[in-house]
């Protein structure tokens, strides 16, 4: 039987890192909101290659 973790620490961690967050002004904040926008659209963008890479090989192959 698998024992059971504690997770006390880890929540503690996860409240001490909203702490901070919520301490910063209020420009970090939006740059932080800016940055993860533009990692989420380089993402996007990388998958649509992707997948489009895929749909070529699949009609070169034939299938």
């Amino acid at each position: 039987m698998k024992e059971k973790t504690d997770i006390s620490e880890i929540l503690e961690r996860k409240a001490e890192r909203r702490r901070s967050l919520a301490r910063l002004p209020y420009e970090e904040k939006v740059e932080i909101v800016r940055r993860l926008q533009e990692l989420s659209r380089e993402i996007k963008e990388s998958r649509d290659e992707n997948e489009g890479l895929r749909r070529m090989r699949k009609t070169a192959e034939g299938r």
